[in-house]
C-alpha cells in the first residue's frame, strides 16, 4: 500500500491497516527507523511504555512546539 505525507507531516494509514491493527482515533503509536529507509510503526497498548518511547515523545513535542 502507498500513502502520502501531507503538508503538516502527517501520514494517513490505509483503512485496511487501521482495521487489521485495531487502531482508532487517538491511539498512540511508536515510530522508529532502521536507517535503511525502513520505518516501523507499533501500536502502544494502554499502560505499556516502549523502551525509549518517552524520550522520543519528548523530542517530538519539543520540535513541534518550536
Amino acid at each position: 500500500m502507498i500513502t502520502n505525507i501531507d503538508a503538516n507531516g502527517r501520514v494517513q494509514l490505509p483503512l485496511a491497516i487501521r482495521y487489521g491493527l485495531d487502531l482508532c482515533t487517538g491511539d498512540r503509536i511508536a515510530i522508529d527507523h532502521l536507517g535503511d529507509g525502513t520505518i516501523i510503526l507499533k501500536k502502544i497498548d494502554d499502560g505499556v511504555t516502549l523502551k525509549g518511547a518517552d524520550r522520543s515523545n519528548a523530542r517530538a513535542e519539543k520540535a513541534s512546539s518550536s
